[in-house]
């Protein structure tokens, strides 16, 4: 769609702007591939979790469950749902410049 070839000609620029020339295509993939990574990687860590509780942070103790990466955001597994039909599910909350880019350029109007 529009967006996805917008920010696919933003990720090819960048990349040349460091140096790399590269392909939209391959732009596309290293993009994929690197939106993908934490996600991929705190599930590694876990082979199966438990239920933390309804309400309940992921915290240190439940270590691998949760990754937290410099100025990108944290990542948390969690086991989520009714307690017959429990399923696991990645959480992702944004480091907090994120959240102040988003705080400072992004207008809240009252609907209509």
């Amino acid at each position: 769609d529009k967006h996805t070839k917008e920010l696919i000609k933003q990720m090819t620029k960048y990349l040349f702007s460091v140096g790399i020339r590269t392909s939209e295509e391959r732009a596309w993939d290293i993009l994929q591939t690197a939106f993908k990574l934490p996600f991929e990687y705190v599930v590694s860590l876990n082979d199966e979790i438990g239920y933390q509780g309804q309400g309940v942070h992921i915290s240190s103790k439940h270590g691998d469950q949760l990754v937290t990466i410099k100025d990108l955001g944290r990542f948390e597994l969690k086991a989520v749902g009714k307690e017959d039909s429990r399923k696991a599910v990645v959480k992702f909350k944004p480091s907090e410049d994120i959240n102040r880019l988003v705080e400072t350029k992004v207008k809240v109007i009252e609907n209509d």
